[in-house]
């Protein structure tokens, strides 16, 4: 059998040949009329019976393509351009928040056995066969002696004591009681999942009042309010507990520490302005950037100390990207993207008032989870100086890492209200009413690659967050935006006529004011 190429080159070589021959009959239209040597030539025997053949060899092909091959072509055509232009909407996970559960972070009080007896009359237990009964021990609880222990299910190793009326095992010890609790049932949760940045437990009671309803609910009309975006019923109880706090979010970002003193640079100052401007307002990279300022400015200076010289700049305004008083409103609008550093996947947490436009939240993680999402939050909420707006909103795609951080900041009492925008196409009202603060943030997302794209990547995380920084810095105080009125998102800093190299350098000048060292004289 011959394969599909032999086919479609023999099919293409026979086309051209015909289109060949029929080049040769396109002067015969233009004769007024054909000349008897030429018709003595086209008269010919031979001639006319392979036009004969062919005209019947070609009428043979169209009916076997007509009757065999078109009607199988246009139906698979048909359906790869309906699979391209179909809206394909890959779910996230479902995250069905319960109720918080109960704690028992502190040791259970020991009672006292002798305690007990004194107030109430309670004697030892009356047994058939004392023999039969083989636990040779104490309660945990309260230290009763054996003649004061029930066994509690018939040899399968659960007792109860007779003064404090608690159960237990051989097993049990004081501290198996503290840990979460269902606060349906009261019984002790069960590890069920260690998800990427929080443990999932589970109530695993039989018995418990909340796995009871919802089966009530499998057999009823309302079962779809059960299942999740894997096909799966959900009927057990919940909870997340995260394995970080508060407290490590607070952690203050280490400034950057990139060894490059720029006060010791061995050019004039002006020259470090152009530097940034074609650096980083034009997104060239630094080889470019470095065959201008030779070409067009005549200073000859190399790619690297392009690099350094940014890598400076990028450690000095840092602390007043970071800590200037922005004025920014209560919805924020947030997308997470992805770059390559040296060939692997980093994830850039965009966050930004979408009426303002300033950039609030810009870190490169290595990883795109849900503590990484709660840092870049918290990174916005340092912005307020901890008058958070009551009527909070965030707006971010469908990923379930948003949800995890919702639950995180509400045990922390943060509270806002979380809308996600779903798909492509506005299948829903949130999504409806909220995609155009999110097409806001993804055109942020295109302008930054469009910047980093240019540089050609950096060798390590710490090389991009100090681009980073350059970029949100011009994105904040330099460019000019159109749904501004051309105006940045930082206004009064300049004066109208400043050049931009002149407004790099007054920037650098501002950012002292920032530094740690300065802010606390």
């Amino acid at each position: 059998m011959q394969s599909i190429t032999h086919l479609i080159d023999s099919i293409e070589s026979f086309s051209k040949q015909n289109f060949k021959f029929s080049q040769y009959f396109q002067p015969l239209n233009i004769l007024n009329r054909i000349s008897d040597s030429i018709s003595d030539h086209l008269n010919n025997i031979d001639f006319i019976y392979h036009l004969d053949e062919a005209s019947k060899h070609i009428d043979w092909l169209n009916r076997f393509f007509e009757d065999n091959i078109n009607p199988v072509t246009k139906k698979e055509i048909s359906h790869l351009k309906s699979s391209k232009n179909k809206d394909v909407q890959i779910p996230y996970a479902d995250f069905k928040v319960d109720e918080p559960p109960l704690f028992k972070n502190e040791l259970v009080e020991q009672l006292s056995f002798e305690d007990i007896i004194n107030k109430k009359n309670i004697g030892p237990i009356r047994r058939r066969n004392p023999e039969s009964f083989a636990f040779d021990g104490v309660c945990p609880y309260c230290g009763a002696p054996k003649e004061y222990i029930y066994d509690n299910n018939k040899g399968k190793g659960q007792y109860q004591c007779k003064a404090c009326k608690n159960t237990f095992t051989v097993k049990t010890t004081i501290k198996d009681e503290i840990g979460i609790y269902c606060p349906h049932c009261k019984r002790k949760l069960v590890l069920h999942h260690d998800r990427n940045g929080y443990f999932v437990y589970v109530c695993m009671n039989q018995d418990c009042s909340y796995y009871k309803h919802n089966k009530e609910v499998l057999d009823s009309d309302d079962r779809d309010s059960l299942i999740t975006s894997s096909n799966q019923y959900r009927l057990r109880y919940h909870y997340r507990e995260f394995k970080f706090d508060m407290k490590s979010l607070k952690k203050v970002s280490q400034s950057l520490n990139t060894g490059f003193n720029i006060s010791r640079i061995h050019f004039d100052h002006k020259v470090l302005g152009l530097i940034l401007t074609y650096y980083v307002n034009y997104g060239l990279g630094a080889r470019k950037t470095a065959l201008i300022m030779k070409q067009i400015h005549g200073v000859r200076i190399s790619h690297q100390t392009v690099i350094n010289y940014a890598n400076g700049v990028s450690s000095l305004v840092k602390d007043m990207v970071d800590h200037y008083p922005y004025k920014i409103g209560s919805l924020l609008a947030g997308d997470e993207t992805y770059i390559k550093v040296r060939g692997k996947n980093q994830y850039v947490f965009f966050w930004s008032d979408p009426h303002s436009k300033i950039i609030t939240s810009h870190t490169i993680y290595p990883t795109r989870d849900t503590e990484c999402a709660c840092r870049s939050i918290y990174d916005c909420l340092k912005h307020y100086n901890g008058n958070i707006p009551e009527n909070l909103t965030l707006i971010t795609d469908g990923n379930p890492i948003y949800n995890a951080t919702q639950v995180f900041f509400d045990i922390n009492d943060i509270k806002f209200d979380l809308h996600q925008v779903i798909g492509v196409k506005n299948k829903d009202e949130t999504s409806k009413k909220y995609r155009p603060f999110k097409q806001i943030e993804e055109r942020l997302n295109r302008t930054y690659k469009q910047n980093y794209y240019g540089t050609n990547g950096y060798d390590k995380i710490e090389g991009a967050n100090s681009y980073m920084i350059l970029f949100v810095c011009f994105f904040n105080f330099l460019r000019p935006h159109s749904s501004l009125g051309f105006k940045t998102p930082v206004t009064g800093l300049f004066d109208n006529d400043m050049l931009m190299p002149d407004q790099w350098l007054k920037l650098i000048e501002i950012s002292h004011h920032y530094h740690p060292t300065n802010t606390a004289n």
